[in-house]
């Protein structure tokens, strides 16, 4: 049995926290994978400057909007979808 866990706009924090309570190998893929996407990871952020969909980790995708205007660029998780496998 499998289950689809979305987290929307200001509850990917949440989702990151019930994440880390479940599987704590995947929390770590998760926040590797966020922290690598920006400037530093040689990715063009400063060309993105929209909505784009990333995976993060195999059961965990999100939607990412990427400000390239702010200094550095800011990355916003609207939303974050997990699919739990049980």
């Amino acid at each position: 049995m499998s289950d689809w866990q979305v987290f929307l706009q200001d509850q990917p924090a949440r989702a990151l926290d019930r994440i880390a309570e479940t599987d704590r190998e995947l929390f770590i893929l998760v926040t590797i994978a966020l922290t690598q996407i920006g400037a530093a990871s040689g990715d063009p952020v400063d060309e993105w400057g929209d909505l784009r969909s990333v995976v993060l980790a195999p059961t965990v995708t999100a939607e990412i909007f990427v400000n390239a205007d702010a200094v550095p660029p800011a990355i916003d998780v609207v939303r974050l979808v997990w699919l739990v496998l049980d």
